[in-house]
């Protein structure tokens, strides 16, 4: 089934949930007949009832099994990893309808401090009628929303930053305009709500997706020895979700590390009408055969956590150089890939942390705090990738001194992988 055939199964339910009164606060009052996002033929300019551009909402789980030290007994490693059973989340990602996604979008709508939001009499009084209290809400997250190594506040704060701003149907304008009261709140108010319901609404649909079910229905369990093919992983996690096709990410060790459910969305995201459909993804970080599943507590051999090196690429000439463009004569700049805190590694040269702008385009000129992910697959010629892609692209090859800016992806004239080549 296509994109365009999917609302032709959801919208008599979809219809029908519309006009049920939703006594949750900030319900939206959305038409029904709107289509889904991403499937819009002409601009609609109602921002707080449609999402755009960013109408592609990934849930994203973690499967983290390494632990910071060996000895750990079972309630020390569900304190750092997580139930020892379950799934934690990463994230909610809007990404946008064409590839690609925007990020950190309202620096002025940052969070650094979650507990003093959640915690704070705005989500702790009963007359506010909320789903979770937000003391519910931060024991939640304290069991199901875990960071690399028990930097778990660090993770809320930067997938909210990086991707929960970005949502524009949450936006202070919209809580205003569903707003019942007669006395508004301050937009500051309104921008804790979008904190609050970011996270309420990423744990929903989580709840809603339990992985561990649907690989063990299939007899997919956790074991250091057992291994499993990617075909028959993907078919498990495929047949719990509406036969869609889901995006299954690995990591070094060829472990299975993360999965990716893809939605479209109906609406606002707070009335979280979320239809699932097929992966976007075009490459895959999982070998064929031999997929391991790690329980959780398993330590595998531990990896350098600085490398240096040059970045080369696949079937042409030239490097990168520090900025992160692509040149032919010179000399190649020096790279380090740094252990990033919430898995695989930041990418860096002198001229700074290597990240994307809206356009995709690789820039190495940016602080820690904007760096971005990037996977290092060594037993494959040191390919990077970004997002479980391996694909890049440059509009034209350069030549004598000038340089070509490379872009994540393959929409590009030229297209080649990244390989990153230690200096030894």
């Amino acid at each position: 089934m296509h994109l365009k055939d999917l609302w032709s199964v959801f919208e008599p339910a979809a219809e029908l949930f519309a006009n049920i009164k939703d006594d949750k606060p900030f319900s939206p009052h959305c038409p029904i007949n709107l289509p889904l996002s991403c499937q819009n033929h002409t601009r609609i300019p109602d921002s707080c009832c449609f999402e755009y551009p960013g109408g592609i909402f990934l849930q994203t789980q973690f499967w983290d099994y390494e632990p910071s030290s060996s000895d750990l007994d079972d309630g020390q490693l569900e304190r750092e990893l997580g139930p020892l059973n379950s799934f934690t989340i990463h994230g909610l990602w809007p990404d946008n309808c064409g590839g690609g996604y925007q990020q950190f979008c309202d620096s002025g709508s940052e969070i650094n401090d979650v507990p003093s939001i959640l915690n704070s009499e705005q989500f702790n009084a009963d007359e506010h009628g909320l789903e979770y209290s937000g003391d519910e809400l931060l024991e939640i997250m304290q069991r199901y929303w875990k960071g690399l190594r028990g930097h778990d506040e660090s993770l809320w704060i930067h997938e909210y930053n990086k991707h929960g701003t970005c949502v524009k149907t949450i936006k202070p304008n919209c809580y205003s305009r569903w707003d019942d009261e007669e006395i508004k709140k301050s937009d500051e108010d309104y921008h804790k709500q979008a904190v609050y319901d970011y996270y309420r609404i990423s744990y929903n649909l989580y709840k809603k997706l339990n992985t561990s079910e649907l690989l063990s229905r299939k007899g997919i369990v956790p074991s250091t020895e057992k291994t499993y093919s990617r075909e028959e992983v993907e078919d498990a996690l495929s047949d719990g979700f509406h036969d869609r096709q889901v995006q299954l990410v690995c990591d070094r060790n060829q472990a299975i590390n993360e999965v990716w459910y893809y939605h479209q969305l109906k609406g606002s995201l707070l009335g979280e009408q979320f239809i699932p459909i097929d992966s976007f993804s075009k490459g895959n970080s999982c070998p064929e055969d031999g997929i391991h599943f790690f329980p959780k507590g398993h330590k595998p051999p531990s990896r350098d956590p600085k490398l240096t090196g040059y970045v080369k690429l696949s079937g042409q000439g030239g490097h990168l150089i520090k900025n992160g463009h692509w040149m032919i004569r010179g000399t190649p700049a020096t790279f380090q890939l740094l252990d990033h805190p919430f898995g695989d590694y930041y990418l860096r040269s002198r001229g700074g942390y290597c990240g994307f702008n809206d356009d995709g385009q690789l820039q190495c000129n940016k602080g820690r705090d904007r760096g971005a992910q990037f996977g290092y697959d060594e037993n494959h010629g040191g390919v990077l990738t970004y997002g479980d892609s391996s694909d890049w692209n440059a509009d034209s090859v350069p030549s004598g001194m000038r340089q070509s800016p490379v872009y994540q992806g393959d929409a590009g004239d030229i297209t080649f992988k990244l390989k990153f080549q230690k200096r030894h």
